[in-house]
């Protein structure tokens, strides 16, 4: 799996933005105001076991803002995708953005 990047400059703005233990509402902030960043959300290893997660990518690059302010230590753990892609085709596949949205392969599950 290829680790994450360092997070592309013209993203910086959102720092204040994006909050401790809310990657999925950050990664769908990231990707709601910079329609191409994809969102991506799947599992890493934090060091001792797999986790649920979600972070970005852009141009085939990922970046994952939340780890990078907050868990530095954590921003090249390996990881596995589960679903990718833009807001607007995720959406067309059934998955909601509601406020306080259930992770995407959650509502997969549910479904």
């Amino acid at each position: 799996m290829k680790k994450t990047s360092q997070l592309p400059l013209t993203f910086r703005d959102l720092i204040p933005c994006i909050h401790i233990g809310q990657c999925y509402q950050n990664a769908f902030l990231i990707s709601e105001i910079y329609p191409q960043a994809e969102y991506v959300e799947g599992v890493l290893f934090n060091g001792d076991k797999w986790i649920s997660h979600a972070w970005n990518r852009l141009d085939g690059d990922e970046f994952d803002l939340t780890f990078q302010i907050h868990f530095p230590h954590l921003l090249y753990s390996d990881r596995k995708i589960e679903v990718v892609g833009r807001l607007e085709n995720l959406e067309g596949l059934g998955y909601s953005f509601t406020p306080g949205f259930a992770p995407l392969v959650e509502q997969r599950c549910r479904g």
